[in-house]
């Protein structure tokens, strides 16, 4: 004979259940999105306004200008920081670090990806219409073969003012386009009074790249991504690995360049 489950508990039980994942759920949700207290993960990256921030992959995370000294000798260097304050006006969003301790370098465990051998670099490829166009590559330069996950890269688009929607830093410039990755093309409009700006990033169809694969030994992939911004002062950089900012990552050369009224873009000095 089959035991019969009182509807009373059957209920508890249920509601239990409903609890535990919607606990769940928000955990995820928190550790997905907020930027409170807690250790830090990424390259120490001044960029040409002297902002400095931690990239992380896609992530980036500002250091205010008050505090940002002390990071200065570890420039290019994957670092974890422990942050006792940190700002961050929209969740989810980029955050500001206003106060922390130097741990050391960041934690190479590869939870997220394994970067062992990776090479990243970014080249201009502005072309003879001169848009803000670039090449994305990654080398193997290791013995052993790598798996690449697509997600986990971070194109980053530098500017000054008019203000961007991630806008956090209290430094001169701040990220046009952040949290991005080679699947998705992005664009974004924003409005003050009767001042507006809209920015698009593109990546080309024919070099997107799968969203996950191996690189053999002496192997490379390079995809070729575009931004439509309006005129202004920009720096373009791209970062890999890191998770949400848990552990080691590497970044690729920044590379500063101008654009003018007609939207044709030129090198300029780091």
């Amino acid at each position: 004979m089959r035991p019969v489950v009182p509807h009373k508990l059957l209920f508890q039980t249920l509601c239990v259940v409903l609890i535990c994942a919607l606990a769940c759920s928000f955990i995820l949700t928190a550790q997905a999105g907020i930027r409170g207290p807690g250790k830090y993960c990424g390259v120490i990256v001044f960029d040409r306004w002297d902002t400095c921030f931690l990239l992380s992959g896609h992530f980036i995370t500002y250091v205010s200008d008050a505090v940002k000294n002390p990071l200065r000798p570890y420039k290019g260097t994957a670092m974890q920081v422990d942050a006792s304050d940190v700002f961050q006006p929209m969740n989810p969003g980029d955050a500001l670090i206003r106060k922390y301790e130097i741990i050391g370098p960041a934690p190479d465990n590869h939870y997220w990806v394994m970067l062992d051998g990776l090479e990243l670099l970014a080249q201009s490829d502005f072309g003879p219409q001169g848009t803000a166009t670039f090449l994305i590559e990654l080398r193997n330069t290791g013995n052993k073969p790598v798996k690449v996950n697509s997600s986990e890269f971070g194109p980053t688009l530098l500017g000054l003012t008019p203000k961007g929607p991630f806008y956090v830093s209290d430094g001169k410039s701040e990220a046009w386009f952040t949290r991005v990755n080679l699947l998705n093309s992005s664009s974004w409009e924003s409005g003050i009074a009767s001042v507006k700006s809209s920015a698009s990033y593109i990546i080309d169809p024919k070099s997107l790249p799968p969203e996950r694969f191996q690189l053999e030994p002496g192997q490379s992939m390079k995809v070729r991504v575009a931004f439509k911004v309006p005129p202004g002062q920009y720096q373009f950089i791209v970062g890999y690995g890191g998770g949400v900012h848990e552990e080691k990552s590497v970044a690729s050369n920044a590379i500063s360049f101008d654009l003018n009224d007609a939207g044709i873009a030129t090198l300029a000095k780091p």
